[in-house]
């Protein structure tokens, strides 16, 4: 009977641990089943995400996006976060791509939303390069969306993202990325001081176009170099606001000169020119602060290069701008020496200027340039007494109050008619006395209706004054 129950016991063992190890290979066979299908799918996930990235690198925007929303419609978020945040980063890449061509806004919205979604699912210890990937592009996207609308935010969220990305692009890992980066964040700066904290925002611009030339040499990145150039000119001209002028003015000289070393006018004549016009713009400003004749004298150097470039007919806007300021420059010369060759040559760079600025395609311009021209004419007129220099003057003051009216512009309104006045006052010398003087006292009157006596006590009296005179002799 012993026999029997350990015979028996034996037969119980043997039945329950074959049941264990049939359960056990019945899971591990499960286990293998359930991995292998799951290798499947993921190797069909990645095979499809490395379809529609090579669909993404060839411009097939459309079609690698309709693979990428499939993906995110079956691939959850939580179970293979790397695969998600690439989906979702390269999302993104679509719709900025087709913002270039269509819906701007619209698509940079969702390229920005797309971008801040995948970078809650990267880690930027684990995966460095992915972080700082779509971090930079984050950025980029909000830069192009500041030109559109909410600039001050996006322009700060910009800032951020660059910033970010700077974390992993550093100057010793990635040179390359590092500079772009920097350049990038230049721009954000520059534009952010346009809304808030200027000067802060434009040290930190300079302070990032300074970084990226560590690897935009002359020889490695001669483009990047003279573009960085440029910037960096137009940035120390702009930090002239807060001291420091001559210093700032000088380095933004010495910026836009080492840009014309790349930009020679031959191979880019627009970037040449911009250099010119920045070098002109800056040896002007530099005349104010040492009213010497050289620095004008090379303003209108810079400016004539300027012009070789920017023609009439490639570049009407640009030509009728520097020409404009061209005239201001001889302008400013003839106080110093040559008074009437310099003010000769600032009525011709003013007609030029005449040109492009229309009274019916640029009002605002054509006013300006006519009432400057007004006043050269009245300059010349004290050198040279002629009756027909008046007539130029009356002339121009008078096309300047066609857009300077008293509705719109009361006090240019008032200022051209005084002027007036004294043109004709002047002409009444030369003839047909009672005819100019009456002219001259309509035109005072005119002025008057703007300079009251408790706002500008010092104008009225002025005029009043220059009344008093012409009434006598009219009565």
């Amino acid at each position: 009977m012993a026999l029997d129950m350990y015979r028996c016991f034996w037969g119980l063992l043997g039945g329950v641990l074959g049941a264990v190890l049939a359960s056990i290979v019945m899971s591990v066979l499960y286990y293998f089943s359930d991995y292998r299908k799951q290798k499947i799918y993921k190797s069909k996930i990645l095979s499809r995400i490395e379809t529609a990235d090579m669909l993404l690198r060839e411009n097939m925007t459309m079609d690698a996006l309709a693979i990428f929303n499939d993906l995110l419609a079956n691939v959850p978020k939580g179970k293979d976060p790397e695969i998600y945040a690439h989906i979702k980063s390269s999302e993104g890449r679509c719709y900025y791509n087709l913002s270039l061509s269509r819906d701007r806004s619209g698509n940079l919205s969702k390229a920005i939303q797309a971008y801040r979604e995948a970078l809650q699912f990267v880690d930027a210890v684990r995966s460095p390069d992915n972080y700082a990937l779509t971090q930079y592009n984050l950025g980029d996207a909000c830069m192009k969306l500041s030109e559109l609308y909410e600039k001050e935010d996006s322009l700060a969220r910009a800032i951020n993202a660059f910033n970010e990305a700077l974390r992993i692009y550093t100057f010793e890992k990635y040179p390359a990325n590092y500079a772009v980066t920097q350049n990038n964040l230049g721009h954000a700066y520059k534009a952010l001081s346009e809304f808030r904290s200027r000067e802060d925002n434009l040290l930190k611009a300079l302070h990032a176009f300074n970084d990226a030339l560590r690897i935009y040499t002359i020889d490695a990145y001669p483009a990047n170099y003279a573009a960085a150039q440029v910037n960096l000119g137009f940035l120390y001209k702009a930090a002239t606001e807060f001291g420091n002028q001559e210093g700032n003015l000088s380095k933004a000289i010495e910026a836009f000169l080492e840009a014309l070393k790349i930009y020679l006018a031959d191979k880019f004549p627009a970037e040449a020119a911009m250099a010119q016009k920045g070098i002109g713009d800056s040896y002007k400003a530099l005349a104010e602060v040492d009213p010497g004749p050289e620095s004008l004298v090379n303003a209108t150097s810079a400016y004539s290069k300027a012009l070789k470039l920017y023609t009439i007919d490639r570049y009407p806007l640009d030509f009728a701008e520097i020409q404009g300021r061209l005239g201001s420059a001889y302008r400013s010369l003839a106080h110093i020496r040559e008074s009437n060759d310099n003010l000769l040559k600032a009525v011709q760079s003013y007609g030029e200027a005449l040109r492009v600025y229309t009274n019916e395609a640029c009002p605002a311009e054509y006013a300006s340039v006519q009432e400057k021209l007004g006043s050269i004419h009245a300059a010349l007129f004290e050198a040279d007494a002629e009756p027909e220099t008046l007539h130029k003057v009356i002339q121009a003051y008078s096309e300047a109050l066609t857009i300077r009216t008293l509705q719109e512009h009361p006090a240019d309104y008032a200022s051209l008619q005084f002027n007036l006045g004294n043109a004709y006052r002047n002409l009444a010398k030369f003839g047909n006395k009672e005819e100019y003087l009456t002219k001259a006292e309509h035109a005072y009157n005119e002025a008057l209706k703007v300079y009251a006596a408790e706002d500008f006590p010092l104008d009225r009296r002025e005029v009043i004054s220059a009344l008093e005179k012409i009434r006598r002799p009219l009565s």
